[in-house]
């Protein structure tokens, strides 16, 4: 598998919105790489709610619907112009944790809103919109992906990382 789309029943309410988002760090040679291609803006990808915080409880009922494992969550907010420029994840810390290697690695988004117009993500060169809440896309440790903003509304995932359990 590279990569999937699938559904899965929204448990949640809108109080995700109100939670106390961060911008996180980007590594250094992504940023250089990215200036390369000619990116210009001044921060890459949005703000996020990680798993050093306390979770909402429905982040495991949707981790297990999907088939993921020993799940680690980041909910995440990308407001207006925000991007994130394709690229790989590396999954360091995840490996470290779990004790796991890359390989046996997946990650899901999970589309927390319906889409909104100027709302985008890419999987493998393919563009994916119009989604609706509870739509998701899982894929495997070495895909290439991309997100953006460049709508009025903000876009928010939540992103599960984890080992799959195949059914």
């Amino acid at each position: 598998m590279m990569w999937r789309e699938g559904k899965v029943t929204v448990c949640w309410d809108d109080s995700f919105k109100s939670l106390p988002f961060e911008r996180e760090p980007i590594q250094e040679y992504e940023i250089r790489k990215w200036r390369a291609m000619g990116y210009t803006h001044d921060t890459f990808s949005g703000k996020m709610y990680s798993s050093r915080n306390p979770m909402p409880e429905w982040v495991y009922d949707v981790a297990s619907d999907i088939g993921i494992e020993n799940p680690g969550f980041v909910i995440y907010k990308m407001s207006t112009l925000e991007i994130m420029p394709e690229h790989v994840d590396h999954y360091e810390t995840y490996q470290k944790v779990f004790g796991v290697s890359r390989d046996k690695i997946y990650r899901a988004v999970v589309f927390l809103s319906d889409w909104q117009p100027g709302h985008y993500s890419e999987m493998s060169g393919t563009g994916i919109v119009n989604w609706q809440a509870g739509d998701y896309v899982l894929w495997d440790s070495d895909t290439p992906h991309a997100a953006a903003n460049i709508g009025t509304e903000p876009r928010y995932t939540l992103q599960i990382t984890g080992t799959l359990n195949v059914r």
